[in-house]
């Protein structure tokens, strides 16, 4: 990866410290901006004050052409984007060369959720008590299914942020905002068989070591049970994200109480599960008799 100069450095720093985004995030935006950075090499001024529209849309178009996706290209941008709005505010930046630039457009895609009888047959039908680890296994599915929450929330839960009482679990999501989220009965009694030795200490889910689980490993126990009992083309943990709030909607559930169970900053980013549902009623649609 390319050495960076130092006001890129300060941004990154900044956003670990200041605006405490996660190690994978910055990770992300680091190798966005050396991307940025080796493409300004190119040029005789690649300072930020010489910084042109022309410049960043070159950049862009090569990555098109490279055969990037646009959604990894919108990404990119974005990246580049914040780091400009800081430049701005340091007065190292006078105007934003981004102001009029149009990025490309991206394809719509539906979300597909494995189907709610899969799911209910790999519950009842697994023999999770016959199976090493696959107490936790099943704890750890129904943790994904039943809350909606991301792989790097769950892999963070900690004993402490389960209260039996409320029956709910405290969540701490992107950029450190926290959110509640009710426990379903059958999740309850999960959790509380899994650890009814009464240590609430510590994380939920941890190694022989005492480490917390890895993401790998996690995406991996939730792809073998997936692909035991369901044909979706798609089996990960993000899958059971979609699924939880796809379910969700399909029986009936407010948008507005989605988006806060999922931890959504605005309701666009949830209703993209009400096109999901909508492309299931068309398929119902179409065996109307009438030709």
């Amino acid at each position: 990866m390319a050495i960076l100069p130092q006001y890129m450095e300060d941004f990154l720093y900044g956003l670990t410290f200041n605006r405490r985004m996660s190690v994978h995030t910055v990770t992300a935006y680091r190798s966005d901006l050396s991307q940025f950075w080796q493409f300004l090499t190119l040029f005789d001024s690649p300072e930020p004050k010489d910084w042109k529209s022309t410049i960043i849309r070159s950049w862009m178009s090569e990555m098109l052409t490279d055969g990037m996706s646009p959604k990894t290209v919108h990404r990119k941008i974005s990246a580049l984007r914040t780091l400009i709005k800081q430049l701005r505010k340091q007065g190292i930046l006078e105007k934003d060369p981004m102001a009029k630039m149009t990025l490309p457009k991206i394809p719509k895609k539906i979300i597909l959720d494995i189907p709610a009888a899969d799911l209910q047959q790999m519950f009842r039908n697994f023999p999770w008590n016959e199976t090493v680890n696959g107490e936790r296994d099943c704890l750890l599915l129904l943790l994904f299914y039943t809350t909606g929450m991301r792989l790097s929330e769950l892999i963070n839960l900690k004993k402490s942020d389960i209260d039996f009482s409320r029956k709910n679990i405290t969540v701490l999501g992107k950029r450190n905002k926290q959110r509640i989220v009710p426990m379903h009965p059958e999740l309850c009694v999960a959790l509380e068989q899994y650890k009814s030795d009464g240590s609430y200490t510590g994380y939920l889910f941890t190694l022989e070591n005492g480490t917390k689980l890895y993401p790998m490993l996690v995406y991996r126990i939730v792809t073998k049970y997936l692909q035991l009992f369901s044909s979706a083309l798609k089996t990960s943990p993000h899958v059971l994200r979609h699924s939880f709030a796809t379910h969700l909607l399909n029986n009936g559930a407010d948008l507005l109480a989605i988006k806060d169970l999922l931890g959504h900053t605005s309701l666009s980013a949830t209703q993209v599960y009400t096109k999901n549902s909508f492309e299931k009623l068309k398929l119902v649609h179409k065996l109307h008799p009438r030709e």
